[in-house]
């Protein structure tokens, strides 16, 4: 199976989640589970990008996806997509003209166009078809994790990075982005492990600028906050009049409680660009914390001013005016943060107690329902972290009884959460237990057809049910995005010698042969059918 010698994966963004689908010949870390393992201005840029690779494009990644700790992280208060640039700066990838290229690279210029453009299905099929033809050039599992990246399936891209570093462990940009999708899945252990790959180049202060906003931003999400400002002064003597600079020294600051250092530096960045509403809204949470309340509300009300359809800076607003006992005008500013975000207990939790200091009383106990119910739903998420981070520590531990029942009892509560059911598949396909294995593998493939781990399991499955076309199928399907992945290779060479189809039997088995040397069982399966 994958368990025996792989690098950990994630393969859902809930917990850790973690599941072998990529060999390495390191051996597994003590500890680790038997059955799952875990982007200057445009102009600038394009020239730049005419004698470098396609990698400097992406400036500014880490300003794509989930807040860092404690606040969002954005330049000038608004989310960049490297998708962005790919559009403007396209030409320049292909610049040798697709005419002039070999059909591969061609077939990659196509598929990073179809990115450029946001059709990511389109795109992630040519970078699959890629790897068919070259299975050990990283780029295409570079370009693939970016394209699900940008599509909100975090998970599936950090499986693309790890077969990209795998491939090519000396590009620091490739650790980076790996280190980036990690610490945005909260997995810490192989986020540090990118880390300190990336530490171990000794390339961090040649890197472009935008990897190193990226790089910055990982520290931050790390809470390795002396690296992130340590990142920002190198930054600042490329570009000292870039905003960016102070507002995110202010966050790091603040979240080390160095309260003077933070309100400097939010007060520096916004005499650089006043019309950031995000420094405006991180000064106003500072005054706030800091019991300037005049002070918090108009830094507050500037934030809301710039962008007045962010609820976070609305409901942040409502709730200084309801400490200075402004009721009419908190409720105002937390009726509309309630309507953008419904789901913001904050919201109805301040509007319930506005309504009561107003005096409707039966309005504030309502809106106190919503509130505790809310509660009760965010509450609820907490407990199926803790669960799944139990079963996985009780996994490490060798104790798959227990974690087993652990996996069963967040199933009990959370029916739908993919991690945990192929956490169960995993355990029983281990045992050669298929009727268990095959409603959590079913209930898996309705929540989330396309994943490569899925695919993999169900592969195994229908192998064990002897149903090899079925089997064929799933495996096959997972060929298309790992080839080079000898395991699936060896696997193949079983379910068709099972179809009867020799010569492609023994083609599956050589492949697996020459993709890991070292095992003995694949030689095996060579030998005996050539003997036969």
């Amino acid at each position: 199976m994958f368990g025996q010698i792989c690098h950990p994966l994630p393969v859902k963004a809930i917990g850790r989640g973690w599941l072998c689908l990529c060999e390495t010949m390191r051996p597994r870390e003590r500890g680790q589970p038997k059955h799952f393992h875990r982007k200057e201005a445009i102009g600038q840029r394009i020239k730049e990008c005419q004698s470098t690779k396609p990698l400097c494009l992406f400036v500014s990644l880490s300003l794509c996806g989930e807040s860092a700790p404690g606040a969002s992280r954005h330049v000038l208060g608004k989310t960049i997509s490297p998708v962005l640039i790919l559009v403007l700066c396209f030409g320049t990838l292909v610049c040798l003209g697709a005419q002039q290229q070999a059909p591969e690279e061609s077939l990659l210029a196509k598929g990073i166009q179809f990115l450029s453009q946001g059709q990511f299905p389109a795109a992630i099929n040519l970078f699959n078809q890629c790897k068919q033809t070259n299975p050990q050039d990283a780029r295409p599992y570079f370009y693939a994790g970016l394209a699900l990246a940008e599509a909100g399936s975090v998970s599936a891209a950090a499986l693309e990075m790890d077969e990209a570093v795998r491939r090519d462990s000396q590009r620091p940009e490739y650790l980076i982005f790996q280190a980036n999708l990690f610490a945005r899945l909260k997995q810490k252990p192989p986020a540090e492990a990118s880390l300190e790959s990336l530490q171990k180049l000794g390339a961090v202060e040649r890197l472009e600028a935008s990897w190193l906003w990226m790089l910055s931003d990982v520290y931050y999400r790390m809470e390795r906050f002396p690296d992130a400002l340590r990142l920002l002064d190198l930054l600042e003597k490329r570009n000292p009049d870039d905003p960016r600079l102070n507002l995110n020294r202010g966050q790091a600051y603040t979240i080390q409680s160095q309260f003077d250092l933070a309100q400097e530096a939010f007060q520096k960045s916004i005499a650089k660009h006043p019309a950031n509403a995000l420094a405006h809204f991180e000064l106003g949470k500072l005054l706030h914390l800091r019991n300037d309340l005049p002070a918090a509300k108009k830094a507050l009300l500037e934030a809301v001013r710039l962008e007045p359809k962010n609820p976070q800076y609305l409901q942040k607003l409502g709730a200084v005016c309801l400490t200075l006992k402004d009721i009419d005008e908190a409720l105002v500013h937390l009726e509309r943060a309630a309507a953008l975000n419904p789901n913001s207990s904050q919201a109805y939790y301040s509007l319930s107690q506005a309504y009561q200091r107003k005096g409707e009383r039966e309005k504030a106990a309502g809106l106190m329902k919503q509130f505790q119910e809310l509660k009760r739903r965010e509450e609820s998420v907490e407990e199926m972290e803790r669960l799944l981070a139990r079963g996985e520590r009780l996994l490490d531990e060798g104790k798959d009884v227990e974690a087993q029942a652990a996996f069963e009892q967040l199933l009990q509560t959370a029916p739908d959460n993919w991690t945990a059911r192929a956490y169960l598949a995993e355990m029983f396909l281990a045992q050669g237990d298929w009727q268990k294995a095959g409603p959590h593998l079913e209930k898996m493939e309705t929540l989330e057809a396309d994943s490569v781990v899925g695919n993999y399991l169900m592969a195994r499955h229908w192998f064990l049910r002897k149903d090899f076309a079925r089997a064929r199928n799933y495996a096959e399907k997972v060929k298309q995005s790992r080839p080079a992945h000898a395991e699936l290779r060896n696997l193949l060479g079983r379910i068709y010698l099972e179809l009867g189809q020799r010569e492609l039997s023994l083609r599956e088995f050589e492949e697996a042969v020459r993709l890991a040397p070292g095992r003995a069982d694949f030689r095996a399966n060579v030998l005996k059918l050539k003997n036969q």
